[in-house]
């Protein structure tokens, strides 16, 4: 098998997953899933990163300061990946990036934007979403960006839009769908 088309397999095993994931969440929903946090080791050591089990799961990304953003009743945009931009000097040091041009190619995203957009463009993704499939507890600073975008969003409850009335951890779609392995 050559790698091209061993690398077509494989994208099309997530997309496959991210499909499923989609079903699973039903309508007027949303699954906010952020990546694993850097662990320091040594005051200014890294640990080697290990992407969480779950954002992997779904997108093979593998990278730091990134969240994937599953709305299931978009038109275009399904599936976001928020990502750090390249950064050439970072690079040398960290490894390559996706970035934001690589995102939607190399790991089937339909939008990918900067991760410091997070914060101003999740209430507008939030709107007319009534559960909310989010892990609270795990990363104080994507808390409260998600909780600042609940907030947001039900402030604008006097124009006719519906805010997350319910949060679940996504797990509970998750975790069924791995039980049962494939390749």
């Amino acid at each position: 098998m050559t790698a091209a088309r061993a690398e077509g397999k494989i994208q099309s095993m997530f997309a496959e997953r991210r499909r499923r994931f989609l079903e699973g969440l039903g309508a007027h929903a949303a699954a906010v899933l952020p990546a694993a946090p850097v662990a320091i080791r040594n005051g200014d050591v890294e640990h080697d990163y290990r992407q969480d089990s779950d954002l992997y799961y779904l997108t093979g990304f593998d990278e730091p300061q990134s969240v994937a953003l599953f709305l299931p009743d978009g038109d275009k945009e399904k599936f976001v990946l928020f990502v750090r931009p390249r950064d050439k000097d970072r690079e040398v040091w960290d490894g390559p990036r996706a970035g934001v041009e690589g995102a939607p190619g190399q790991f089937g995203a339909d939008a990918a934007y900067a991760i410091s957009e997070l914060p101003d463009r999740l209430a507008k993704c939030l709107e007319n979403v009534r559960r909310l499939y989010f892990r609270l507890g795990r990363d104080r600073v994507v808390d409260d960006i998600v909780l600042r975008a609940v907030d947001t969003v039900r402030s604008r409850a006097r124009h006719g839009i519906d805010w997350p009335v319910e949060v679940v951890d996504p797990g509970v779609v998750l975790h069924e769908m791995r039980l049962l392995k494939d390749e």
